[in-house]
C-alpha cells in the first residue's frame, strides 16, 4: 500500500507539473494552426459516418463537395474515433479534437514514466525523462503551431510500447496484450510514427530480448498489433497505388531539410515549414538546448564511465538513434531519401525530431540515475531540480497557441473540403472540387425525374422516371469497392470519358421506372484487413481469458 500511495503521489505530481504544457487547451473555441480546421472537418465525418452505420468508416459522401473522399481509408482514423467518444460526451467538435490533443499530452508524460521507471527501476529519473518527453519543442509545435492531432496522439501512445516490452522482459504476462493494443493504436493514430519508430522498436527488442520464449511472447504482441490495425494498414498500403498521394509528395522532402543551426536554435514561430526560405514561413525546427546538452553530458559519461554497462548499453544505444535521426534531418542524408522509397512517406524530415527527443528523455533520466557516483544523493536531488527548472523555462514561449479562432461549430459544419491540404487521396483520375455537387445522382444526357430514397455516404437509393432512354452519373468520383445496379441489376459504368464522367461513373439508364442503387462496398483487400482484425479479436479475448486466472499472480 506504501509503494500505491508513493506511485499516486508521483503519477498527480506529474500532472501538476504538466499543467503549464497543456493549460491553453483551455482557452474556449479553436486556434489558428496548419491543421486544427482540417482535423475539425474530419472529426465531423468520423460523427457522420459512424451515424449512418459505416464500419469501418472509410469513405465519405460529403467531403469534397459532395463528391466524396476516401478519408479514413488512408487517413489514420484514431484520432477522430478517440474524439467521438468526448463528442458523444457532449463536448463540440471543436473542444472534442482539443480533448485528443489534451489527453495525447497527458498520456505521453504517464505513458513515459511507466516505461522508465519499468526499465531504469529508479522513481526520481523516470519523472524527469517523463518531463523532458512532455516539455519538448517538437512536442508544442505538434500541438499548437501544427495542431497535429494524429502524431501528437501516437507520441503519447508510443512509451506504452516500449513499457510492454519491458514487462514482457519481466515475465509480465499482461504486457503481451498491453503491448498489442499499444501498436495497434500508435499504427492507427498515425501510420507516419509508426513507420519513423519501427527501427527504434525493432532494435529495441534486439538489445532488450535475449530468450527465445521472450522473442516468442514479443512476436504475439507485434502480431496483435498488426492483427488488430490490418482493417486499416492492409488497403491503405495496396490502394495506395490509386491515389494522387505520391505524385504530390513524391519529391516533397526535397526542400525540407533545416541546417544543423536551426536544430540547435531557431526562432520560435507559427508559420508553414520553408526551413531553406525562413522568410516565407517562421516554424521553428530545434530540438531544444537542454535536450541537446544531456544528449553530450551523455556521449561524455559514456566515454568516461566505459565501465557502466547500463551507460554504454542503454546510453549507447539512445546515443547511436539520436546520432541517426539528427543525420536523417539534414541534406546531407538525401541520397537515403532518394533511393529508400518508405522514406518519402514521412514528408517532413523535422519529424524524425520525435526520435530525438524520446532519446534525449532517456538520457535525461539515466543521468539522473548515475549522477549520485559524482556527487552523492543529495547532488541528485539538486541536479533534478535544476534539470527540471531549466526544461520547463527553457519551452516557457512554446505552450501558448497563437491565436484565438473561434468562428462557432456552424463554420466547421458548412466546410466541405477534402480534410487535407492538397486533396492527395483524391483517387488519381478525381480533383479538388470548388463548387457544390448538384446531388448524388445527376442526368447528363436526356431528361427525367430522380426521387432520393436514401442518401448516405456509402449508399444511394433513388426511384428514377424517365420517357426515354438517358445517361446517369453518380456524383462521386470512382474509387475501387463502387458499385450500381438497377432494378438489382449490376450495371456496368464508365469513369474516364472526359466529356461526360470527369472521373464519376457514368451509366446508361432505359425509359421508364427504375430503382437504382450505389454502393460503396469492400474489395478483397479490405474484406482481407477486416478478416484479420475481427479473428485477432477473437484470439485477443481468447488471451485474456486464458491468463484471467494467472493475472493476479502476474501483477
Amino acid at each position: 500500500m506504501r509503494y500505491v500511495s508513493k506511485d499516486l503521489m508521483i503519477v498527480l505530481l506529474l500532472l501538476v507539473v504538466s499543467i503549464p504544457a497543456i493549460q491553453s487547451l483551455f482557452i474556449p473555441g479553436g486556434f489558428t494552426s496548419h491543421d486544427l480546421t482540417h482535423h475539425v472537418v474530419r472529426q465531423i465525418s468520423m460523427d457522420k459516418l459512424l451515424s449512418e452505420g459505416q464500419f469501418p468508416p472509410r469513405w465519405s459522401g460529403e467531403l469534397n463537395n459532395g463528391y466524396g473522399y476516401p478519408v479514413f481509408l488512408f487517413n489514420y482514423p484514431l484520432p477522430a474515433m478517440v474524439g467521438e467518444i468526448f463528442h458523444k460526451l457532449g463536448m463540440g467538435y471543436v473542444d472534442s479534437v482539443k480533448a485528443v490533443l489534451f489527453w495525447s499530452m497527458v498520456a505521453s508524460v504517464l505513458g513515459m514514466y511507466l516505461f522508465l521507471n519499468a526499465l531504469l527501476k529508479d522513481r526520481l529519473a523516470a519523472f524527469t525523462g517523463a518531463i523532458f518527453y512532455l516539455y519538448a519543442p517538437i512536442r508544442f509545435l505538434n500541438v499548437y503551431v501544427s495542431a497535429a492531432v494524429g502524431s501528437a496522439l501516437a507520441l503519447g501512445i508510443l512509451p506504452f510500447v516500449f513499457w510492454s516490452l519491458v514487462e514482457i522482459k519481466k515475465g509480465k504476462k499482461w504486457a503481451t496484450l498491453v503491448g498489442g493494443v499499444s501498436l495497434a493504436g500508435l499504427i492507427l493514430a498515425h501510420n507516419v510514427t509508426a513507420l519513423i519508430f519501427a527501427s527504434v522498436i525493432l532494435a529495441f527488442v534486439w538489445f532488450l530480448v535475449r530468450r527465445v520464449r521472450e522473442l516468442r511472447v514479443v512476436g504475439v504482441m507485434f502480431l496483435l498489433g498488426l492483427g488488430l490495425s490490418a482493417w486499416f494498414w492492409l488497403p491503405a498500403t495496396f490502394e495506395a497505388q490509386y491515389i494522387r498521394f505520391a505524385e504530390i509528395f513524391g519529391k516533397f522532402y526535397q526542400d525540407q531539410f533545416p541546417s544543423l543551426w536551426q536544430l540547435i536554435r531557431s526562432p520560435w514561430g507559427y508559420g508553414l515549414s520553408h526551413p531553406q526560405n525562413p522568410e516565407v514561413g517562421d516554424m521553428s525546427y530545434q530540438l531544444g538546448l537542454i535536450h541537446i546538452g544531456v544528449m553530450l553530458i551523455l556521449a561524455v559519461l559514456i566515454w568516461v564511465r566505459r565501465g557502466m554497462r547500463e551507460i554504454k548499453v542503454i546510453g549507447g544505444f539512445m546515443l547511436a538513434i539520436f546520432i541517426i535521426s539528427i543525420f536523417l534531418m539534414l541534406k546531407v542524408s538525401l541520397p537515403l531519401w532518394e533511393n529508400l522509397p518508405f522514406l518519402a512517406l514521412v514528408q517532413f524530415p523535422l519529424r524524425f525530431s520525435a526520435i530525438s527527443i524520446f532519446s534525449a528523455s532517456i538520457a535525461a533520466a539515466l543521468l539522473i540515475k548515475w549522477i549520485p557516483i559524482f556527487i552523492g544523493v543529495t547532488g541528485k536531488k539538486i541536479i533534478f531540480a535544476i534539470l527540471l527548472l531549466l526544461v520547463i523555462y527553457a519551452n516557457r514561449n512554446h505552450w501558448n497557441i497563437n491565436e484565438v479562432f473561434d468562428p462557432g461549430e456552424d463554420y466547421y459544419l458548412s466546410l466541405n473540403s477534402t480534410s487535407t491540404t492538397y486533396g492527395e487521396h483524391l483517387p488519381k483520375w478525381g480533383k479538388v472540387m470548388d463548387k457544390p455537387s448538384p446531388g448524388k445522382l445527376e442526368f447528363v444526357r436526356g431528361i427525367g425525374e430522380i426521387k432520393m430514397i436514401r442518401d448516405k455516404s456509402d449508399l444511394v437509393l433513388a426511384e428514377v422516371e424517365t420517357t426515354q432512354s438517358a445517361k446517369l452519373r453518380l456524383n462521386q468520383f470512382y474509387f475501387p469497392g463502387w458499385e450500381i445496379k438497377i432494378d438489382s441489376k449490376k450495371v456496368d459504368f464508365n469513369y474516364l470519358s472526359d466529356g461526360e464522367s470527369y472521373g464519376l461513373p457514368i451509366f446508361d439508364i432505359d425509359a421508364g421506372k427504375h430503382l437504382v442503387k450505389a454502393n460503396f462496398k469492400n474489395t478483397p483487400v479490405r474484406n482481407l484487413g477486416d478478416f484479420i482484425t475481427i479473428i485477432t479479436v477473437i484470439i485477443f479475448i481468447t488471451i485474456i481469458f486464458k491468463i484471467w486466472k494467472l493475472l493476479p499472480r502476474a501483477l
